[in-house]
């Protein structure tokens, strides 16, 4: 009897941490779709900068442009040289595996490019990354938490603003940045790119589709138009990886889901078969009883 009651027990609990699961998977959806729209409403806007960005980029004129150049990391500071990464993780987990791919991408793109922890610089967005890379001794120079109520373009100023000045200054060589490609509901992509320097110009070919007016304003013009790119390119990544977040969480919840019904199905039939068997006894005793009373 001990044996059905603890049975009974595990499946009342796994019955109310699906009703847990369930419920996050409703939230998450509604959240999902909210993200979807603003990640969707903001990617024409992203791709005709990058295209901008590209054609500005033939011009000849814009050599001298900081963005455009390799840092050599001989400037003789200590803290000079190295390699700036941006990683777009979470803050909260219970989203599957959508952390782990990004920090096993990381280290995949340590070893192929043969780079030291030492010559490493962080730049996280995200209690989960910030967490992790901690654990893993590296050096965090930027970390913010963040989540879908009070994200916007300030965050992704002040980073944007963060990396351009270490650039700039000679102090980070390239700036990388690591975060969830969205591509379906059902997959969400690990991804890396490099936003640091800008490719140079091909000297074959030249722009010629932009003025800028004032001339004398120019330099201020170009540097707040290369400024504000790397601004909505971290922007639309942390778009992006909210609307994966989301639908990574959507789907883990789900498969918690299905697996607790299949568990409770599973505990249900044992539960029957021995309850069935402590009937079978009961009722063997009192025949057995009746015969030694005849």
């Amino acid at each position: 009897m001990s044996n059905l009651k603890s049975i009974k027990r595990k499946i009342v609990s796994i019955k109310n941490t699906r009703q847990i699961t369930r419920a996050m998977k409703m939230v998450a959806g509604v959240k999902f779709k909210k993200n979807q729209a603003a990640m969707n409403a903001f990617r024409p806007y992203s791709e005709t900068y990058d295209g901008v960005i590209k054609n500005i980029s033939r011009n000849s004129v814009l050599y001298s442009h900081p963005f455009f150049k390799k840092n050599s990391g001989n400037s003789g500071s200590a803290d000079s040289g190295g390699t700036g990464i941006i990683i777009i993780s979470t803050d909260r987990g219970l989203c599957g595996s959508f952390n782990i791919n990004l920090f096993k991408l990381f280290f995949e793109e340590l070893k192929a490019q043969g780079l030291g922890s030492d010559r490493i610089k962080l730049y996280i967005l995200g209690k989960k990354g910030t967490d992790f890379f901690k654990r893993h001794n590296y050096f965090v120079k930027f970390t913010a938490n963040f989540s879908e109520g009070n994200v916007g373009t300030d965050l992704s100023k002040t980073l944007a603003m963060a990396i351009s000045a270490d650039f700039t200054r000679g102090e980070i060589n390239e700036f990388y940045i690591v975060s969830n490609n969205y591509i379906s509901t059902l997959h969400q992509r690990a991804a890396i790119e490099k936003i640091l320097p800008l490719d140079s110009f091909d000297e074959n070919k030249r722009s010629g589709g932009y003025l800028v007016e004032p001339v004398s304003y120019e330099d201020e013009i170009i540097d707040k138009v290369f400024k504000d790119y790397i601004q909505t390119k971290i922007y639309f990544k942390i778009l992006e990886s909210f609307a994966g977040e989301q639908a990574s969480r959507m789907n883990a919840m789900d498969n918690a889901t299905r697996n607790a019904g299949k568990l409770i199905n599973k505990l249900t039939t044992i539960y029957n078969k021995a309850r069935q068997a402590a009937v079978t006894l009961e009722i063997l005793d009192i025949i057995n009883g009746a015969s030694a009373i005849e």
